[in-house]
């Protein structure tokens, strides 16, 4: 397991840094908390990491947008030699205006608006990934309306469980993701029975937080089955694309870095003889974030009975995780090393008892506290509840800020409610 590039540290003097620039130093007047900063240098060489995994084999590396869909983000992807996963319209529009080619631009999604489907034609991506034999048909009468041709993938569920939680384990057959294994033989009528649909690729996602290749590669081989059907029936398949979910190390233990995943998956297709096809994987959460930080001040403390709570500015309407997946997150002192013996119960403004972020160690005194490891589904997820703005994001590229995005503010919430 090879030591993680760039992303959280401390110095000597415990003071924490990102990137390698002191997290403290970076905070000024133009910055407000709660913040969110990024390290797009660690993010580059993550991406690097794993294209190299894959030699001269065809793939690629097709970023989940909607783990952080900031444009310093996704160009940096981009720039590293990325493509896009999109799941809506709006993320298809974001990839392609930060510079992703249109064939290295998937779209998946259960529910994909005719309109999305459209501009998926118009822009002649890579493919539609169609999760059922209904949205084969849909797909098929829209390519019909405007005389194209519709490049589909079919997004199959593996029937393959995985250790993780329930609300992102996505493979097994309760899920609403996939066309399941009853219905693969009606799939492939359909596609023999429109001219408007040309099959370019099989694909799956098994889910998130997969800490080891085994779930991943076990659902490999499912697709590698449908993939050799697939040319059997005479279908000149593309690609074979085997999702992403690779976990990340919440501090509740190591996971695999995704260069091995990609490594293993890449033996998979070759000792399935589909060597020749281009290898699809979609990783977001492993890109983004250990990358990814938020800073949060400390408004007060306070003592009730045997426990003492922290009370930051920062909350669930800022980083949804904890609350929506009783997710973990290190939370530490900014400036300082946690003592192992000043135990907080942290919480936010929100007014939700679910705003808590669970029990840290902290100093005695904390004035700023550091959330680990929010690079991925945090500022996404956020919103404005309470009348609480969108935090601001800063982003650092060797070590010194390149783009800082404000937050709106609460001007910005106040004129769009009295406007409703």
């Amino acid at each position: 397991m090879s030591e993680q590039i760039g992303g959280f540290s401390r110095n000597t003097d415990g003071e924490s840094l990102l990137g390698g620039s002191a997290l403290k130093s970076l905070l000024s007047p133009q910055i407000t908390t709660p913040a969110y900063f990024y390290d797009l240098s660690g993010i580059f060489k993550r991406v690097s990491q794993i294209k190299a995994a894959f030699g001269d084999a065809p793939h690629l590396i097709a970023y989940a947008i909607k783990a952080n869909s900031a444009a310093s983000i996704v160009k940096t992807v981009i720039e590293a030699g990325g493509g896009v996963d999109a799941v809506s319209g709006g993320e298809l529009q974001l990839a392609l205006a930060c510079g992703a080619q249109s064939r290295d631009v998937v779209l998946s999604g259960v529910a994909k608006r005719d309109d999305e489907i459209r501009l998926a034609l118009e822009k002649d991506i890579q493919a539609l990934q169609a999760e059922s034999v209904e949205e084969l048909q849909r797909i098929a009468q829209i390519a019909e309306l405007t005389s194209q041709v519709a490049r589909v993938s079919f997004r199959i569920n593996p029937s393959v469980e995985i250790d993780s939680h329930a609300h992102i384990a996505t493979g097994h057959d309760k899920a609403k993701f996939g066309i399941s294994r009853r219905d693969w033989n009606a799939a492939f009528a359909k596609i023999k029975q429109s001219p408007f649909l040309q099959l370019v690729g099989i694909s799956t996602h098994v889910g998130s937080m997969l800490k080891t290749p085994a779930s991943y590669l076990r659902s490999a081989k499912v697709v590698c089955e449908v993939a050799q059907h697939a040319q059997a029936e005479g279908h000149q398949l593309e690609y074979v694309d085997f999702g992403g979910g690779f976990g990340i190390d919440y501090g509740d233990g190591p996971a695999d870095p995704p260069h091995h995943f990609a490594a293993e998956a890449l033996g998979i297709l070759k000792t399935e003889g589909l060597g020749h096809l281009k290898l699809v994987v979609e990783p977001g959460r492993s890109i983004v974030g250990p990358y990814g930080a938020l800073v949060a001040q400390v408004i007060q403390t306070k003592v009730s009975g045997a426990r003492r709570w922290a009370m930051i500015d920062a909350g669930m309407n800022d980083l949804l995780r904890p609350a929506l997946y009783g997710a973990p997150h290190r939370i530490e002192p900014l400036s300082q090393q946690p003592q192992g013996e000043e135990s907080f119960r942290v919480v936010g403004p929100v007014c939700e008892s679910t705003d808590d972020f669970g029990d840290h160690d902290l100093c005695e005194d904390p004035d700023y506290v550091v959330i680990r490891d929010a690079g991925a589904y945090a500022f996404t997820m956020a919103s404005e509840y309470n009348a609480r703005p969108l935090p601001d994001e800063v982003f650092i590229r060797d070590g010194k800020i390149v783009h800082h995005s404000p937050s709106p503010g609460i001007d910005s919430w106040l004129a769009a409610r009295l406007k409703a």
